[in-house]
């Protein structure tokens, strides 16, 4: 004000330069409102409070799909080494039994009656088995068989090398309260004729006739994989036949379906060629082309038709994966190229023969659960820090805002010349920073306002003595006019004359 005050006595010729300058430069940026800059903050925080919950809690739950992925495939892996491992056991125990029995002479192979309750009780005494079998090297064969019915059979195959022809007869038992009923029995000429030495299990154990043999090949009866444990049965250091026991490998398949339960995906058991042994999905294991063929053969995994299985096929191309050398498990992410999904592809060694166990999961099984949790806690980050940023704007508004913003309006009322010292009085009552800022400044207004006043009487004052000053001034310049001074002379004469 009292800048004000002065400035309305310069003169308007020194004020034009100022407001000329004053126009010239730089005018500065418009800035939020108190208001505005607390709403803009409690937005920041909300979002980045938001942040912090959601991205880390992302992030776990990646790490999370990935271990809840190993772990299912863990499961899988030890559930069918285990599984494997008990047929591989009851198979080898049988195989032994068997071979004792012949060289006890608990067996006597030429006794068909003797022969055939044998073979018959010792495939009934274990589900799993689905033959057990003698193979003698004239080419004649003897074997006890599980039908997918349950049904059990007796094939006596008689190979006449002359002809090249093979006569065969069939006794069919149902077992029922630990006996068997016969069913029926049937003779009749195999086509093609069955040659016990040209079969996969006889030249196993014939290639190795001091040890145990392994052969997985596709029966031909039944046309699914199989599974044979045999043994070289010598008579004088001279191949006499072989023994075995051999299991359908469709209940490993059962297994791994029973395994996988309502989980999407699939599970499978190849080899180090990358032959399936066994698989959810049955329809790979014996498809049409196989049980076409006159001598069927495993099924690749490249000639697999279901996706995943293509999916865990395309994997290990890609990665170029020494199935041969595996001995220990791996995991790998396959990204299908149209849909963008993730396929969690995972092998493990059986821990017998040269069989791994393989899994293919889609990563949606657990991401459609986990997405879902997440955007429920997205919306309740939101709308609970939301909350709490409007209860905090409100209590910001009134605690902060307010008392601020009548404190700005105190400053422009002091601008304006209308300044009431009681309008701060509820703010100058709070005991906080705001109250103490209000004391001040109040107490700085009243002071700025005593000061104007006293200004304004000592310019009044000031004006006073000037005007008295200017009126001495012109009445010394009067008295000392020559006019004045004959004017004085002449009243003098006057006055002197009179009192004569």
């Amino acid at each position: 004000m009292v800048i004000a005050a002065l400035s309305s006595t310069l003169k308007p010729s020194l004020l034009c330069p100022m407001t000329r300058l004053a126009a010239l430069l730089p005018k500065q940026p418009p800035s939020l409102g108190l208001k505005a800059t607390l709403v803009t903050a409690m937005l920041l925080t909300v979002t980045a409070t938001a942040a912090m919950v959601y991205v880390p809690w992302s992030w776990m739950s990646r790490r999370n799909i990935e271990t809840i992925v190993d772990q299912t495939n863990k499961e899988i892996a030890v559930g069918t080494s285990k599984e494997v491992e008990r047929l591989f056991s009851n198979a080898e125990s049988a195989q032994q039994f068997i071979e004792s029995s012949l060289n006890r002479n608990l067996l006597d192979l030429d006794d068909p009656e003797s022969r055939e309750f044998f073979f018959l009780n010792v495939l009934a005494a274990t589900p799993a088995f689905t033959w057990v079998q003698y193979g003698d090297a004239n080419g004649d064969f003897l074997g006890a068989q599980r039908t997918a019915n349950g049904e059990l059979h007796f094939h006596d195959r008689d190979w006449n090398p002359e002809t090249q022809t093979t006569d065969a007869i069939v006794n069919s038992y149902e077992a029922r309260d630990a006996a068997l009923i016969p069913i029926e029995s049937k003779s009749y000429e195999m086509n093609p004729p069955y040659y016990a030495p040209s079969r996969p299990w006889y030249q196993g154990a014939e290639a190795a006739p001091d040890q145990r043999s392994w052969t997985v090949y596709v029966y031909r009866s039944s046309r699914t994989p199989g599974l044979d444990v045999t043994k070289a049965v010598m008579a004088e250091a001279e191949l006499a036949g072989v023994i075995g026991v051999g299991i359908e490998l469709n209940q490993l398949s059962d297994y791994l379906e029973q395994l996988q339960g309502n989980r999407p995906g699939e599970t499978f058991i190849i080899n180090s060629q990358k032959e399936l042994i066994a698989s959810t999905d049955k329809a790979e294991i014996t498809p049409d082309q196989v049980v076409e063929a006159a001598e069927p053969q495993l099924t690749q995994l490249t000639d697999a038709q279901n996706p995943l299985l293509q999916y865990a096929s395309d994997t290990l191309q890609t990665q170029e994966l020494d199935t041969s050398s595996l001995d220990a498990w791996q995991r790998f992410v396959y990204r299908e190229p149209s849909s963008g999904e993730i396929y969690h592809i995972a092998l493990t060694p059986v821990g017998q023969l040269d069989w791994m166990v393989g899994t293919v999961i889609p990563e949606s099984t657990y991401t459609t659960v986990i997405n879902r949790n997440k955007r429920r806690l997205l919306a309740g980050v939101i709308l609970f820090t939301g909350g709490i940023a409007i209860v905090a704007v409100v209590l910001a508004e009134r605690l902060i805002a307010r008392p601020i913003l009548r404190i700005a309006r105190a400053a422009a009322d002091i601008e304006a010349n209308c300044f009431d010292p009681d309008q701060l009085g509820e703010s100058s009552n709070r005991q906080d920073e705001i109250g103490q800022l209000a004391r001040i400044f109040r107490k700085m207004a009243i002071e700025v306002y005593q000061r104007e006043q006293q200004l304004r009487l000592q310019v009044q004052s000031l004006r006073v003595e000037i005007d008295e000053s200017k009126r001495s001034q012109q009445v010394k310049e009067i008295v000392d006019t020559d006019f004045f001074k004959d004017l004085a002379v002449k009243a003098k004469a006057l006055r002197n004359r009179d009192r004569a």
